[in-house]
């Protein structure tokens, strides 16, 4: 299973000593790491929120079945995007809202 990392190289560095792929945006327009994350078959990929949000906005990656992304908070905290990512996929497996997640 091939996981990877997106975001700024200081945040994604430390990742590569765990055996997964690193994707450093610097110097990347949103295209070229929708691109990469494509064309490598991952089956999991974290996504800082920063880039998740750029990649949300201006792509449909985040809304594809055969690719999970998964938004993580980068040194400033959580913006919620991931706790709002999992109220949408959970409201559309079973159909409704669930309490406390949005």
């Amino acid at each position: 299973m091939k996981v990877a990392f997106v975001g700024s190289h200081d945040l994604v560095f430390p990742f590569k000593s765990l055996g997964v792929d690193i994707i450093s945006v610097e110097d990347k327009n949103i295209e070229e790491i929708k691109r990469e994350i494509e064309e490598s078959n991952y089956a999991v990929v974290f996504v800082f929120e920063d880039i998740f949000k750029r990649l949300e906005e201006s792509t449909d990656i985040t809304r594809r079945p055969d690719i999970n992304i998964v938004p993580i908070p980068g040194i400033k905290g959580s913006k919620g995007y991931g706790r709002k990512r999992i109220a949408e996929m959970l409201k559309k497996a079973v159909g409704l809202e669930i309490g406390g997640l949005e």
